[in-house]
């Protein structure tokens, strides 16, 4: 790592900097508010494809941001995995889905019924490869899911399968390790001291104090950006 990090505009990144391969996963972490959801769906207008789709967890009853990203990204809504099949296939191979279950409002029903249909689809990707599995908010598949095994599996073997886990977060305190080990990290300014001491967790390879000062000095929705494999840091501004 260098000993300055560079500022780019966010369209700059996205369109000259930004180079993902099947497989690899990102990290998106920033508090509520923060700008997370609209970067990954920035991303993943650059990345998904045919070859390559995207399922967006979603675990939230209602979400405006999702449904017009979704719109805009021409993303098909499913509640259920594997998604029903809707007469033929008039314009190619979908480059993503928004899997995004019913909710009863019961949480103990939901919450039971909602991990089986995640588990299939983690599972499924994992197994078939070429896909990005963006799961917006991590703690809450783990946490109240209850699918922390299979997320590390994807994790630690997903590369291989060329199946990618972007995960993100506002709770980088209490989410898997695993996740700053992730190919891609993009970190934005948490105030919280718990968040900032998990920062350590980032590995070998990486200026962690560098990173601290970084971080601490970033505006809302900036963030900054590590590339583990290539050991580089850019900030992107808003």
């Amino acid at each position: 790592m260098t000993d300055t990090v560079v500022r780019l505009d966010r369209g700059e990144f996205l369109r000259e900097y930004w180079d993902y391969s099947p497989g690899e996963h990102v990290t998106i972490l920033a508090p509520t508010g923060g700008g997370k959801t609209h970067l990954g769906y920035q991303l993943l207008a650059e990345t998904m494809s045919e070859d390559d789709p995207a399922i967006v967890f979603v675990m939230k009853p209602r979400d405006a941001t999702v449904e017009k990203f979704a719109k805009r990204l021409r993303l098909r809504i499913v509640r259920e995995w594997p998604p029903p099949v809707h007469g033929r296939v008039l314009h190619g191979k979908p480059r993503g889905w928004v899997l995004w279950p019913a909710h009863s409002f019961r949480p103990r029903v939901d919450q039971a019924r909602h991990s089986v249909i995640f588990e299939r689809a983690i599972l499924d990707s994992y197994r078939r490869g070429h896909r990005i599995l963006f799961a917006d908010e991590t703690f809450s598949l783990e946490e109240e899911l209850g699918l922390t095994q299979e997320l590390r599996t994807v994790w630690t073997k997903g590369r291989s399968m060329e199946c990618g886990l972007w995960a993100a977060s506002q709770r980088p305190a209490f989410i898997s390790l695993w996740a700053y080990q992730a190919h891609h990290l993009f970190l934005g300014n948490d105030p919280d001291e718990r968040a900032r001491a998990r920062l350590a967790e980032i590995g070998a390879g990486v200026d962690k104090g560098l990173v601290r000062a970084t971080v601490g000095g970033l505006e809302q929705h900036e963030f900054l950006y590590i590339n583990r494999d290539e050991r580089t840091m850019c900030v992107i501004s808003s």
